[in-house]
């Protein structure tokens, strides 16, 4: 039984909490073609609002989204590119702005003021980049950010799905973070439209990939089963099927006409699911493909090498032999132990929060 005194103390430190919440910006497309910015500091609500085609100036948020920010219309990107002559590669960050930042400036890929340092080079993140940590909102805005500096620079950032950015798109936030609920609360906005189709990050997300590949690499959040129907399995059919659901609110998932599209977002099989690869999940995903299923499904997209997350693992391990599937969703709870996979030329490496290398042989 709570006592009145303990009550209080409960009601006094969740006042206390909730005192201290920052989050944001988020930027919302109104009808009349303007844009609403919309921010938290400390549990206040601000806004701000620009005129249509006129450039977002938010200073307090320089850091994240830059000191000007144009608006574009998103489009589709391409999913096959040349391998460039490097390319770092992670997974499953969920939230944690801080150490993906120290990671990615320890690794080269941003300077000391976080900005794009990799020249041509490329990064790959391998989905889930959002839901559980407290830094969603910044996590996204720094991959929204990086991927329009690295384009100027001529290099890429590839922001590959996960079921957790489908998820929440489409109304699914099982999993946010206690912080987001007391967020919503003070915006009266449901969380599924901060990443909705009329705030600038649902737009940009719209318009990622949920299957890459990038030289002889193919990048896939959770893996491809040979129980897909793949007879059609090409990069814009796979991706135009992610696209269709995404969206989509959880509870009409079930009335897609398109029954393929649906397994592909949502089913146990889709590519944003799968864990057949593992022999400890065989009895749920299986029948665990066979070694020459593999190989057919890396010639079918034209690669040697399939990296996959979704499904954790102490270090990157490469499941099956020949290097063909690797998996690399190290925790980003114990940053010591993160792994991301560095591509250099012929040369290939895990390095961690460090920079250090180690031959991934």
């Amino acid at each position: 039984m709570i006592t009145l005194r303990a009550a209080s103390v409960l009601l006094i430190s969740s006042i206390s909490a909730i005192a201290q919440i920052d989050d944001g910006p988020h930027l919302f497309h109104r009808p009349d073609g303007s844009v609403e910015a919309v921010w938290i500091e400390k549990s206040v609500v601000k806004r701000q609002s620009f005129k249509k085609d006129a450039p977002v100036v938010l200073p307090r948020f320089a850091h994240l989204i830059g000191p000007e920010l144009r608006l574009a219309e998103h489009k589709p990107e391409t999913a096959t590119y040349p391998m460039p002559e490097k390319m770092l590669v992670i997974s499953d960050v969920e939230g944690r702005y801080d150490e993906i930042m120290r990671f990615l400036k320890a690794n080269g890929v941003i300077d000391a003021k976080g900005q794009w340092a990799y020249g041509k080079g490329h990064l790959v993140t391998v989905g889930d980049m959002v839901d559980r940590g407290e830094q969603v909102t910044e996590v996204l805005w720094l991959m929204y950010r990086l991927s329009a500096e690295a384009r100027k620079a001529g290099g890429r950032v590839h922001f590959v799905l996960g079921n957790h950015e489908v998820m929440i798109m489409g109304g699914d936030i099982r999993y946010i973070a206690p912080k987001y609920a007391a967020v919503v609360t003070l915006l009266k906005t449901p969380y599924p439209d901060l990443v909705g189709k009329d705030s600038e990050i649902g737009r940009w997300l719209r318009a990622r990939n949920a299957l890459v590949r990038v030289g002889d690499y193919l990048f896939v959040h959770a893996g491809i089963s040979p129980q897909l129907d793949l007879a059609k399995g090409s990069f814009e059919t796979l991706n135009g099927q992610i696209r269709s659901v995404t969206g989509i609110p959880l509870t009409q998932v079930a009335t897609v006409a398109d029954l393929p599209s649906r397994i592909m977002g949502w089913g146990r099989q889709g590519i944003l699911w799968y864990r057949g690869y593992f022999p400890q999940y065989a009895a749920d995903f299986g029948p665990r493909p066979e070694s020459a299923q593999i190989d057919a499904i890396l010639k079918m997209f034209g690669a040697k090498t399939m990296v996959i997350g979704h499904t954790k693992v102490a270090y990157p391990t490469f499941i099956y032999d020949r290097r063909r599937v690797l998996a690399i969703d190290t925790p980003w709870t114990d940053l010591p132990n993160v792994r991301g996979l560095l591509v250099e030329g012929d040369k290939a490496f895990f390095v961690d929060v460090n920079g250090k290398r180690t031959p991934s042989s």
